[in-house]
């Protein structure tokens, strides 16, 4: 190990360029997998909840709709699955568009800056964002009184503060009269099962015990996860501001290839020499290599510890430049086999080099 480290002082100029180097092809994956994390946060939140399956219910020809009995028949029955209305938009004077969501169940929260869920059975109590109530307590909308319980939010950036601002999440019993009224006229409503499990037989005897009081309803179900998947990947915005770290990586990648080539070309006379001195390639590559994954093992350490310090700031960071800078166990496990892999295709291209070396060429010159 003595050995190594005296190489790599005696060649310190080049090391010093491949330790940037790697740097620079580990940090910027890193900040681009914690950046991917929050935004597909963000979209989460914008969907109302993570979860492994999603599938859409549009109840039609309902005559008459008892909010209750849905909301009971959907608490009994459901205990895997979070059942909900799609979000919907209604207009205020003071507030514009607000997007109101109707939880038949209480089995997701939205995640809270301040207050408490709502618990089941409380048809007036509901949680709001900041544009529409900045504290718990009464207040009053649509001509109706409720008590807020919680401000739905999160705290670690103005997009995830900002994405539940006018979203109003009451029971679906507790819907403001504008919108019972607005879905009685259309005799149809659109609810969202939400499931880490398949849900569909849940969903089954929920659309059955809702025909048992109502008939006439007809149900249309679709699995809505891939459509899902297929808008979250479809984020311009978001494949723009991920896209500059993954250049940097390849252009990073590049700089440290050109720069070990060029250190195994000043090397070129040593490796002839050990080749006449009976050397095998797998010795002389094993200890080149040996040299360039000590400078990226270093280099993967020092990453980690840029990552946690700009983890301390990661609020002002996402703010002022769209990324998010945090750090976890899985990044340290991904960074690290990243830091092998570009020491492996950093000595790829030399590799070559060291092959066509031939044995004799340090005595001639």
């Amino acid at each position: 190990m003595r050995h190594i480290f005296n190489n790599i002082w005696i060649n310190k100029k080049i090391f010093v360029m491949l330790f940037i180097g790697f740097v620079l092809t580990v940090l910027p994956i890193l900040i681009s997998l914690s950046t991917q994390e929050y935004y597909d946060k963000i979209f989460y939140y914008s969907k109302n909840g993570k979860y492994e399956h999603y599938y859409s219910a549009t109840l039609t020809n309902m005559n008459q709709v008892n909010y209750s009995s849905l909301q009971a028949i959907a608490e009994s029955i459901t205990s895997n699955t979070s059942v909900i209305t799609q979000n919907i938009t209604i207009f205020h004077p003071e507030l514009g568009n607000v997007q109101v969501v109707g939880m038949l169940n209480h089995n997701w929260s939205p995640p809270l800056l301040e207050g408490t869920g709502i618990s089941s059975g409380t048809a007036n109590a509901v949680m709001t964002g900041t544009m529409i109530s900045k504290h718990v307590g009464p207040l009053e909308l649509f001509d109706k009184k409720y008590n807020v319980t919680g401000i739905a939010g999160d705290n670690t950036g103005k997009e995830s503060i900002s994405v539940f601002n006018y979203t109003i999440f009451t029971s679906f019993e507790g819907l403001p009269d504008v919108i019972k009224h607005e879905i009685e006229q259309k005799k149809s409503i659109e609810l969202l099962f939400r499931s880490d499990q398949d849900t569909t037989k849940e969903i089954q005897q929920f659309i059955s015990e809702v025909q048992q009081i109502t008939p006439e309803v007809r149900a249309t179900i679709e699995n809505i996860t891939k459509s899902y998947e297929v808008e979250k990947k479809s984020r311009a915005g978001v494949n723009e501001v991920l896209s500059y770290p993954y250049k940097l990586f390849i252009i990073s990648l590049i700089n440290c290839i050109n720069i070990s080539y060029l250190w195994i070309y000043l090397k070129r006379k040593e490796i002839s020499l050990r080749k006449a001195l009976g050397a095998s390639h797998l010795q002389i590559i094993a200890h080149l290599f040996s040299q360039l994954l000590v400078c990226a093992v270093v280099a993967s350490g020092f990453s980690f510890c840029i990552q946690w310090a700009l983890s301390r700031t990661s609020f002002a960071i996402i703010d002022a430049t769209s990324y998010d800078v945090q750090l976890n166990y899985m990044h340290i496990i991904l960074g690290t086999f990243i830091t092998l892999a570009t020491a492996v295709i950093t000595a790829m291209i030399p590799l070559l080099l060291i092959l066509r070396t031939e044995p004799a060429q340090a005595l001639k010159e």
